[in-house]
């Protein structure tokens, strides 16, 4: 279709375009479409002015088709639909439901649906929840998707909107996502804010013992998932549990390891691994060999912990040999 330059437009006859203000003879000028650059000298002319109208949001929806990224424009159309009305707000919601999928990566879309969320206020939160999961279907590990969710929970929390049950269905919802992919750092993040970190949180009760299986669990599936174990070292740092206790469960993944494996003082009866690894996973798990120098260095058997740190650097993990000589020095000068 070609493009009507605004000043071709009769709506747009009594506005006055604003020039970009560059300097003479630039040395590097942006070479902007004649589009951008039309509704750009457009869009400073009615900010300038002030004009808060259904024209500006057509202006403002031209100008981020063609940069979704605009700060300025963004917050400028959210002035814009706050000072058109209630129903403008809801419009522009269900501009977002289509907009955002179409531009999951862009900050600015989200903080955009944040502030009009935010105003909007609903008495239930949960459709907004629904909306956000769907969100996630076709980008799972997005950054701006998690952090908007983070704030949707965190507030309406606040606001006491968000009821046991609807905690419930968000553990479960999380769990699924982990179950797909037990590599998505992000849910395991987001399990942690659920499980731990929000207030009200149960997960660090009973010594944390539920996230601590739940955690084995998830390595039993995926022994070499890097998401799994940092989680399990986050539980057991919150709770100070004691790693000789857990070790035993860990034992398939430590084949070959430079030391013997300590027998368990205390048997908790964590889950254990259930039928024999797969051909194809490579012994011993570099994370399993830093768990169990961990648990030899607090049980002060340094020795036997700066030789599993050694093999780390010599023969497991040598793309991080400079970090585990270093873990091993401080084994040795302690």
């Amino acid at each position: 279709m070609t493009y009507i330059p605004l000043g071709e437009r009769p709506e747009w006859a009594d506005v006055t375009p604003i020039p970009q203000a560059d300097a003479p003879n630039a040395l590097v000028p942006i070479m902007y479409t004649q589009e951008y650059k039309d509704a750009s000298d457009y869009f400073r002319a009615v900010v300038a002015s002030g004009e808060k109208s259904p024209r500006v949001l057509d202006l403002t929806r031209t100008l981020l088709s063609l940069n979704a990224a605009h700060y300025t424009v963004w917050q400028y159309r959210f002035q814009t639909v706050l000072a058109l009305g209630d129903d403008a707000v809801a419009a522009e919601l269900k501009f977002l439901d289509e907009y955002a999928v179409q531009n999951l990566k862009s900050y600015q879309v989200w903080h955009h649906r944040l502030s009009l969320i935010s105003h909007a206020s609903p008495a239930d939160p949960r459709p907004e929840i629904e909306f956000v999961h769907a969100t996630f279907i076709p980008e799972p590990k997005n950054y701006h998707t998690w952090t908007y969710i983070h704030w949707l929970y965190s507030h309406f929390s606040d606001l006491g909107r968000i009821s046991p049950q609807q905690w419930d269905d968000e553990l479960d919802w999380c769990e699924g996502l982990i179950a797909a992919d037990g590599r998505n750092n992000s849910a395991w993040g987001w399990r942690w804010f659920l499980r731990v970190a929000r207030p009200g949180a149960v997960g660090l009760e009973n010594d944390g013992r539920e996230e601590i299986e739940y955690a084995l669990t998830e390595i039993h599936r995926i022994p070499h998932n890097a998401s799994a174990w940092n989680y399990l070292r986050g539980i057991i740092r919150a709770v100070n549990a004691p790693r000789d206790t857990i070790l035993p469960a860990l034992t398939p993944y430590l084949a070959g390891a430079a030391v013997p494996v300590p027998a368990a003082k205390l048997d908790l009866g964590y889950p254990t691994r259930e039928g024999p690894l797969s051909v194809d996973t490579p012994l011993p798990v570099p994370l399993a060999l830093e768990f169990l120098a961990d648990t030899l260095a607090e049980g002060g058997q340094l020795a036997d912990a700066s030789a599993v740190f050694g093999q780390l650097a010599s023969e497991v993990d040598r793309m991080r040999a400079a970090y585990w000589e270093h873990r091993r020095s401080q084994c040795v000068n302690a």
